[in-house]
């Protein structure tokens, strides 16, 4: 018995050391299509980091396999394929073209196609970077920053995430540039539609950035369209998914602070600036400093600056030392959670999105909080040929955002400019504001803060459709949608009474504003596609009806007896009390058709045309017709490019395409009376601050001019029944290309686009009387540009994947004519006009440093207020005297380059991602000049200023210091070059191994990330600033924001 034993204890033994005894695995890697061998195939040992790649030949041999293991095969542009070893030695492989990549899809207007055969300038977007980053700010919109070529997006640093400026290609029109926005084929002009919308809800996002790419969406695609697709399913058959998505944030601002002086530094600043003047600073500001000098105004020295005891000789209030930046902001938080669910099953798919977002905000009691959720089903019937689905989006969101003070000065830059001997709080505990002289009609911004508290701005939103299409015979398809967009905006602003050192506020109010807007799309498009040999042909026709309605609600009632929240409601009010609104709405009934063309999946085409007809014009111009067409050789479907092993994708594409504009207003073409009451009107609040207009001459109903009538009318607008539509016409150049089986691969086009008949109003000389003004056609721009993308991916053998994409755009735009009545409101004079340069240039002087002496003054050209120490100005056209006409053009404030670099890297279960982009050639005003190179007075200064020109600081490029003789003239002194390279996001992530994972179904994906935004930057020397991109100081700055995430997937 033993002896048996024994025996099979050996067998056993045996075997278990045959299975356990690792094998060299060889073979051949090829193409499903061709045949072909692939070179650079990776073929890894699933779950560890052994691996190879394959030679010129396909071939490849793999040493240390488990007879058991199970090979990965990847390759750019195939799918990936898992083989198991089943004790092998030989394994071929046959790896079939990933169609998702050869024939992915994109959409171009009612219609999809593939990205293969599309002329158009399109950009599809990767989603997957961008999900951490929206995560982070509740905002998809932001995250697009930097990684499109020709989009450009200027964030802001409000709670609600909100951007403040998306163009594409520059600037189009004088006007409104803002995109289009098209979400599951319901088009909105609303950003906000879109950045609501979850990460995790967005299947893909598409930037129709030509006119022959969006002329189908015809007047209102003039400024480029965004495409969003909504997902509609888990992704495969018969199954039901949930993903859960959490992300915290941490928010600061502190690296995007000014360094100010505090309380003895701006004592001294006052000082040198004040004896500069000839002046006695006692006089001005012995309230607030002790100041001990030699009192020699040709030979000034300062002893010491002291800081008087108690503000305005109040006792009650002693004297601070304040750092308002501080004071005024925090830590904010952000909390963002996720939770999706999707089902599938044969015919059906369902799909819901929740999500909830918290932003507590940098800036003292202001925060946002949202709610969302989106719901997507669909289902098919009658053998697939009849499909019904809905589309739906739904948000609700309370925002409370920075407060203004009595005086309408914004808080944030409050925290900049508010003297710092101001303290927060006075001897009592009750906020502390200016007293006595030296101080500016300011209010301490802590306390202005504190009471909006109560204010908010509630904000509902709805879009979606609902659909249907039949398929009425084969390759013949029928499609309706409804289309809804719906917002309810609801703003409460309570002003309480207001006692704040001298600035006070006698009266408390409350003002309600409410307004809703409705949009109605109904679409129905017929899609037909044939196939004859080499030939295919698609044929899209559509109607299209849309309507836009807007109202408006505002009340205000004044006098509350009790200052609580509570009690601020309007007929609780024991003083006056008014109300108004308004309501306008415009329709738009569009007719258009679309041919595409192939040949043999070499020669491309496509034929596009429009037709718009729109309320706001009228009826001599109520209709304009938009076409484009476009054409495309795929070169790399050539027979003497078909198995080239270098090129492995190339395409030529050219287009002309016309879109229209009609962004004037709802009333722009009617002749519009006002009603006014009395000789004066107050617009606004009551008191110190209180508005006034003109009443001018006034209309009975019958239009009779009788004096000034308590029921008459002013006409504010002249008719003009012959306006008409804005049109854009652009040519666009390019070429796709894809090196090396695609891990090499970009794009490149250049394009040229001429806008004419712009809408504008002129402004009106008083002289000409009430009534003049009047919306008109009349200016012409252009803009020329081009862009670059390049991508290139790879997999080491060692396992180790990494990519780096690149995008670079340029454009330059230019104003080619103007009306003559129109340029007054743009810079330049009759003899050097706008014509020829930027709307957005700057029309200053040029500076040639400082003066040093008198002596130099004297043999400068003569210039009004030149002193030793002040600025000195170029004398362009040479007559010895500096006057407006030396003023040029100095410069644009758009850029003349932006370019974004990402790079990715993978290895095993980790993740690492950096992005950064920027931009180069403009040149913008620096806020920080204001307080770090001049003394204003009645604000604080920069740290600059104490090193400002002295005849014993000569070398210093910060003018002689002065209270009364600041040349704050538009400048390149002002204006300097705020090119930068911004480090926007770097992610480190790490997924949870498959092994792993199967031990702990029914989890499917698990990956947690850390990630930074906002991080540091790069700028010019001469730009003394902080973040290159805060060019507003009275809005809340862009912080740096530190995240953890979090992805759970079953």
């Amino acid at each position: 018995m033993k002896l048996k034993l024994s025996l099979f204890l050996c067998l056993l033994l045996c075997a278990n050391l045959i299975t356990a005894q690792e094998i060299q695995v060889t073979g051949t890697v090829t193409t499903a299509e061709e045949g072909m061998p692939l070179l650079g195939a990776t073929v890894s040992v699933k779950g560890t980091s052994t691996g190879t790649s394959t030679d010129f030949d396909g071939n490849y041999s793999i040493d240390g396999v488990s007879p058991d293991a199970t090979l990965v095969f990847t390759f750019v542009g195939y799918k990936q394929t898992e083989v198991p070893v089943d004790g092998r030695t030989v394994i071929d492989v046959v790896m079939e073209a990933d169609a998702a990549l050869l024939d992915q899809v994109v959409l171009t207007g009612y219609s999809r196609e593939r990205k293969v055969d599309v002329t158009g300038a399109i950009t599809v977007v990767d989603v997957a970077p961008i999900e951490g980053q929206s995560r982070s700010s509740g905002n998809a919109m932001q995250a697009l920053q930097g990684r499109v070529p020709g989009l450009f997006v200027e964030k802001s640093g409000d709670p609600t995430g909100a951007s403040s400026r998306v163009l594409i290609r520059g600037v189009t029109t004088l006007g409104n540039n803002d995109p289009l926005y098209v979400i599951d084929g319901v088009p909105t002009q609303r950003q906000e539609v879109f950045s609501s919308l979850n990460p995790d809800a967005i299947e893909s996002i598409q930037v129709l950035k030509d006119a022959s790419a969006s002329s189908l969406y015809g007047a209102r695609a003039g400024n480029g369209v965004i495409v969003v697709t909504t997902k509609n399913s888990s992704g495969s058959a018969e199954k039901v998914s949930v993903t859960f998505n959490s992300n915290f944030s941490v928010q600061s601002e502190k690296q995007q602070r000014y360094d100010m002086l505090n309380a003895v530094q701006r004592g001294q600043a006052l000082w040198r600036a004040s004896v500069n003047d000839g002046a006695d600073p006692a006089s001005g500001y012995g309230e607030i400093y002790n100041f001990d000098w030699n009192m020699d105004y040709d030979n000034p020295v300062l002893n010491g600056v002291s800081v008087q005891p108690f503000v305005g000789g109040d006792e009650n209030v002693p004297v601070g030392d304040t750092d308002w930046q501080d004071e005024l902001h925090e830590v904010g938080y952000v909390y963002n959670n996720e939770l999706t669910v999707s089902a599938n099953s044969e015919k059906s798919s369902f799909f819901v999105n929740l999500g909830h977002l918290k932003n507590t905000g940098i800036l003292k009691h202001t925060n946002y909080e949202r709610y969302t959720a989106k719901i997507n089903a669909n289902t098919k019937l009658f053998d697939d040929k009849v499909r019904f689905g809905v589309n739906t989006q739904f948000s609700t969101s309370d925002e409370t955002l920075a407060a203004q003070d009595v005086g309408g000065a914004p808080t944030p830059g409050l925290a900049i400019s508010l003297a710092p001997t101001i303290p927060v709080y006075d001897a009592n505990g009750d906020f502390a504001g200016p007293l006595g002289a030296g101080y500016s009609d300011r209010n301490n911004p802590l306390l202005m803060q504190y009471l909006n508290r109560w204010d908010n701005a509630e904000k509902n939103n709805f879009f979606g459709n609902i659909y249907a299409e039949v398929d009425l015979m084969e390759n013949l398809t029928f499609r309706t949608s409804l289309g809804i967009d719906f917002s309810d905006f609801k703003r409460k602003d309570i002003e309480p009474r207001v006692n704040n050192g001298f600035i006070t506020r006698s009266n408390n109010r409350l003002t309600f504003d409410t307004n809703k807007y409705t949009s109605v799309v109904f679409t129905n498009t017929l899609n037909y596609k044939l196939e004859l040999d080499n030939h295919e042909f698609g044929v899209l026709l559509g109607l299209e009806s849309v309507k836009n309605d807007f109202d408006s609600v505002i009340a205000r009632a004044d006098d509350f007896a009790v200052e609580q929240e509570s009690y601020f409601v309007l007929d609780a009010a024991t003083g006056a009390r008014t109300s108004n609104g308004s309501s306008s709405g415009n329709r738009l009934l569009s007719q258009f058709g679309k041919l595409n063309y192939s040949f043999d999946n070499r020669y491309l085409a496509s034929v596009t045309v429009r037709r718009d007809g729109s309320s706001r014009f009228g009826v001599n111009n109520r209709y304009g017709v938009f076409p484009a067409v476009t054409a495309g050789w795929r070169i790399s479907n050539e027979k003497f490019l078909k198995n080239n092993e270098t090129i492995t994708n190339l395409k030529l594409r050219a287009g002309y395409g016309e879109v229209g504009n009609q962004s004037i207003g709802d009333l722009a073409r009617f002749g519009l009376y006002e009603s006014r009451y009395g000789p004066t009107l107050s617009q606004f609040t009551g008191g110190f601050f209180e508005q006034y207009y003109n009443i001018g001459t006034a209309y009975d109903i019958n239009g009779n001019g009788t004096g000034n009538l308590p029921s008459g009318f002013v006409s504010v607008q002249a008719e003009n029944p012959d306006l008409k539509w804005e049109t854009t016409k652009e040519w666009n150049f390019g070429v796709d290309f894809g090196l090396f089986n695609n891990s090499l691969s970009g794009s490149f086009d250049y394009f040229t686009r001429e806008t004419v008949d712009i809408l504008t109003t002129p402004p009106i000389p008083s002289v000409l009387g009430e009534g003049q003004q009047r919306v008109l056609n009349g200016a012409s721009t252009q803009t020329r540009g081009w862009e670059f993308a390049l991508n290139y991916s790879n997999t080491l053998e060692n396992g180790l994947t990494f990519s780096v994409s690149t995008n670079f755009s340029s454009f330059t735009d230019e104003i080619t004519f103007l009306p003559e009545e129109v340029r007054p409101a743009f810079p330049g004079t009759a003899d050097n006009s706008i014509l020829g340069q930027s709307q957005f240039s700057i029309f200053g002087y040029e500076t040639d440093g400082l003066f040093q002496s008198e002596e130099d003054i004297a043999n400068s050209p003569e210039q009004v207020g030149a002193r030793p120490g002040s600025l000195k100005f170029k004398d362009l056209n040479n007559d010895g005297v500096i006057d407006t006409d030396d003023r040029d053009f100095i410069g644009t404030t758009l850029p003349d380059l932006e370019y974004g670099i990402r790079i990715d890297l993978g290895y095993r279960n980790w993740d690492f991602s950096v992005f950064g982009s920027g931009v180069t050639g403009r040149i913008g005003q620096d806020p920080y000049i204001f307080w770090n190179n001049f003394v204003q007075g009645r604000e604080n200064a920069g740290m600059g200023v104490l090193d400002a020109w002295t005849p014993n600081n000569t070398g210093s490029t910060i003018p002689s210091l002065s209270l009364a003789f600041n040349d704050l003239r538009t400048s390149d002194y002002l204006f300097r070059n705020n090119s930068y390279f911004k480090i926007r996001n770097m992610q480190l992530g790490y997924t949870l191994s498959d092994g792993l994972i199967e031990k702990l179904a029914p989890l499917q994906n698990f990956r947690i990330y850390l990630q930074g935004e906002n991080l540091f930057w790069f700028t010019p020397e001469d730009y003394i600033g902080s973040d290159p991109e805060r060019t507003d100081v009275n809005r809340i700055p862009v912080p740096t924001v530190v995240s953890v995430g979090l992805n759970i997937n079953f």
